[in-house]
């Protein structure tokens, strides 16, 4: 309803604004036939004429210009509620809002927009530092900000954003993250907004390669050292069962066979046993008789070898007795 009124108001200045205007060309013609009789009277009366039509004036273009800083899209909420404020109040309202108000309100909201701009997403200590440094100063130094100081702030961040980035990045990151700054500013802000990301995912996909072909090698090391283990294993069962064929050949090859003769008292021989391991053979009386028992699985030549030293342990007996009869019969 009050935008609507002041709406109307607005329209109905504008329309008798002209009416105002251009009266005193009427006013004019008709003077003449007044002003010989009365020339003083009329002369009185046109300054206060020309004063009203330029406060008319004054007034639609006063509202004129509050209107159309009220509809500016680009004007903070502070100056608009001026604007409205002012409109609805009297043409004194309207001049005071002109000449001051306008001004308050537009500080009004450069202190909110400044401070709005640490909401940034690359603030750093340089914006910080010059938004306080706007906020202790004048409106001027507000506007400063705000149309110039605010970018050059913001960039010097940009700059030192991308090398800290850069101190903590993978190689690809670094690789961009110095070319960026080496190109400029614009070159920075896209780094920061698209190309860190980019050269992180690269660092990551050759950062799992790399485990991956990590972990291939450490269990093809572990697969080849288990192969390694079982053969060794393999070769030392089988030289362990072949020293231990080596060790039973040693006591059957003919060297430890020992005689022995059992001469009775009568002259009588008893019997004669020779040993070898796993076998027994005894000879008695007058007679041989030889015996084999627990045959051991020794190699043919050792059972050769146990047969001529019992032929000669037999021989060693007959002597014995032929040497035993000569005796007796001398």
């Amino acid at each position: 309803m009050k935008k609507q009124a002041r709406l109307t108001a607005f329209l109905a200045a504008a329309a008798v604004a002209p009416a105002v205007l251009f009266s005193s060309p009427a006013v004019a013609a008709e003077a003449p036939s007044t002003a010989k009789s009365a020339p003083d009277r009329g002369a009185e009366a046109k300054p206060d004429e020309a004063g009203k039509q330029s406060d008319a004036r004054s007034v639609v273009e006063d509202r004129i210009k509050v209107s159309q800083i009220a509809s500016d899209k680009n004007a903070g909420r502070s100056l608009r509620e001026a604007a409205n404020k002012a409109l609805d109040g009297t043409p004194e309202d309207v001049r005071r809002f002109l000449e001051t108000g306008q001004y308050k309100a537009r500080d009004t909201d450069n202190r909110v927009a400044v401070i709005r701009t640490l909401s940034g997403k690359y603030v750093g200590r340089n914006v910080r530092d010059a938004v306080n440094k706007a906020m202790d100063g004048t409106p001027q130094d507000r506007v400063y900000y705000l149309e110039k100081g605010y970018h050059l702030a913001q960039i010097a961040d940009n700059r030192t954003l991308a090398v800290q980035i850069s101190s903590i990045g993978g190689p690809a990151v670094q690789e961009a993250a110095h070319e960026a700054i080496r190109e400029g500013d614009d070159a920075i802000q896209r780094f920061l907004d698209v190309g860190q990301y980019e050269a992180r995912a690269k660092d990551e996909a050759a950062k799992k390669k790399a485990e991956e072909e990590k972990a291939a090698k450490e269990k093809a090391d572990k697969e080849k050292a288990a192969k390694d283990k079982a053969a060794k294993d393999k070769a030392d069962k089988a030289a362990e069962e072949k020293a231990a064929k080596d060790s039973g050949k040693g006591g059957t090859d003919g060297k430890n066979v020992q005689p022995a003769t059992d001469v009775r008292a009568n002259g009588e021989h008893g019997t004669t046993a020779v040993t070898t391991p796993g076998n027994a053979v005894t000879s008695a009386g007058h007679g041989t008789s030889l015996a084999a028992t627990g045959v051991s699985p020794a190699a043919p030549w050792a059972v050769g070898g146990a047969a001529v030293a019992v032929a000669a342990g037999a021989g060693l007996v007959i002597a014995g007795r032929r040497r035993t009869a000569a005796g007796e019969r001398g």
